[in-house]
């Protein structure tokens, strides 16, 4: 693998490990590291680390991607933060109305798919699908007792967990195992990553819009979950582009993971990001 390659994998580890950060209900650590220019810093190095292994000038389309995560100099890291809470708020969590977008898999897809009654948020068969998963690789997230596996901040962070452990043993000359870890992230990739996210990060950008042009939200905060919905895109772009997606006559196909149909989840995936 050339140091490219190898700078390609580290930097989408890294950035899927952004994403959980980035995804959570805003703390203070977060709001400070926003007002303080670190997170546009990680943002803008990830992103360049991932398209290493291209040279398709994406460098000025990756600086205005980030933008939104660039704070004014004097802007108050208690006040951001609050925004930031706001606006988490009133796009993930329940409020009187309901919930706007549900932050977790199952019940995502189960809203999405226009299923009666709520969703079953811990013991659906689907998160526990993705609590198996994650058992069966020796990890479970620090939340998993009072959250659902299948949060989007767990997805990315599982995500992380598994592309970084591929980085691992490629640096200390293990192939097999690399390809192991590799195979897990495909495989985890194809059958929950890309069945919502491209459609999770949609109603995002779509609902902030909303609340910022009905006034529920502020400049900032629109801003940040603009940004943060587009660097969602731009990762699943290239994890669909890492697993082997192509174009063929005008259809999406994964010649990697071993799909019949015309569209296997995976290309499902990237036909919604494109």
């Amino acid at each position: 693998m050339s140091a490219e390659d190898m700078r390609k994998v580290v930097g989408l580890a890294d950035g899927c490990e952004l994403m959980s950060a980035l995804t959570r209900f805003p703390d203070n650590d977060v709001a400070a590291a926003v007002a303080s220019g670190s997170v546009h810093d990680d943002a803008v190095g990830c992103a360049k680390d991932v398209a290493a292994a291209r040279d398709d000038g994406r460098a000025g389309d990756i600086e205005a991607l980030c933008e939104g995560f660039v704070c004014a100099a004097d802007e108050d890291a208690e006040a951001l933060g609050a925004a930031l809470r706001r606006a988490w708020s009133l796009l993930y969590a329940r409020q009187g109305s309901g919930v706007a977008i549900f932050p977790y898999e199952s019940a995502f897809i189960h809203v999405r798919a226009g299923v009666p009654g709520e969703p079953a948020l811990f013991r659906s068969a689907l998160t526990l699908r993705v609590e198996r998963t994650m058992r069966e690789s020796g990890v479970l997230p620090k939340d998993a007792e009072t959250e659902p596996c299948d949060s989007v901040w767990n997805e990315w962070a599982f995500l992380s967990f598994l592309i970084g452990s591929e980085a691992k043993a490629l640096r200390e000359g293990d192939e097999e195992s690399a390809a192991f870890w590799r195979d897990r992230s495909a495989d985890f990739v194809c059958a929950h990553v890309s069945q919502w996210m491209p459609d999770f990060f949609k109603r995002t950008a779509e609902e902030v819009d909303r609340l910022a042009e009905a006034g529920k939200i502020d400049v900032v905060a629109k801003r940040f979950y603009d940004a943060l919905a587009a660097y969602g895109h731009l990762l699943l772009a290239a994890l669909n582009e890492r697993e082997g997606l192509q174009q063929r006559e005008g259809v999406v196909r994964d010649v990697s993971c071993g799909s019949r149909g015309d569209y296997c989840c995976c290309a499902r995936a990237a036909a919604a990001v494109a």
